[in-house]
C-alpha cells in the first residue's frame, strides 16, 4: 500500500462506487429534489462518523516513521467517538424529517451492517487499519445508507 498510484481493482471500484452513488441518488431523486438533497447531505456527513468506529475498534497498522504522511490518530478515544455521534445527530433529524423513521430505521440498519462487515474485514484479514482502508469503509457505509433510503 506504498505505492500511492491507483491499480485495476481500484479503477474498477472507483467507477462502479460512484455509478452506484449517482444510480441510488437518481432513484431517491424521484421522490423530489429536497429529498435526494437531504440524503445526500446526511449520507456523506453520517458516512464519516464509520472511519471513527474504526479507529476506535483498530489499531494502525502501517509504519508510521516511514509513512510520507503521518496518521492523525493511532487510536481515537470512546470521547472522540461520542463527539461525533453528537455531531452526526442534525443529519439523523434531517433524514427523519425527510424520509420517515422507518425508512431512517432501514438506512441505518444497513449502514451499521455495512460498518460491521468492514471491522470483520480488516480484523480478519489485516488486524488493523490504514487510511486507504478508513477511505474505503467510508464509501462503503455511505453507499449502504443511501441504499437503504432507496429500499424503504
Amino acid at each position: 500500500m506504498k505505492d500511492s498510484r491507483i491499480g485495476s481493482y481500484g479503477a474498477i471500484a472507483l467507477v462502479l462506487a460512484l455509478g452506484l452513488k449517482v444510480v441510488l441518488l437518481a432513484l431517491l431523486a424521484q421522490r423530489g429534489m429536497g429529498v435526494a438533497a437531504a440524503a445526500l447531505v446526511a449520507g456523506h456527513v453520517l458516512s464519516r462518523l464509520a472511519p471513527l468506529d474504526v479507529m476506535h475498534a483498530l489499531p494502525y497498522i502501517s509504519d508510521a516513521t516511514a509513512s510520507k504522511s503521518k496518521p492523525l490518530a493511532d487510536q481515537v478515544s470512546t470521547l472522540g467517538v461520542l463527539a461525533g455521534m453528537l455531531w452526526s445527530a442534525p443529519a439523523l433529524a434531517v433524514l427523519a424529517w425527510a424520509f420517515g423513521f422507518l425508512a431512517l430505521f432501514v438506512a441505518l440498519l444497513a449502514y451499521v451492517l455495512a460498518l460491521a462487515f468492514m471491522l470483520r474485514l480488516l480484523r480478519r484479514r489485516l488486524q488493523g487499519f490504514t487510511g486507504d482502508t478508513l477511505g474505503a469503509t467510508q464509501q462503503a457505509c455511505e453507499l449502504a445508507l443511501y441504499l437503504g433510503l432507496t429500499l424503504a
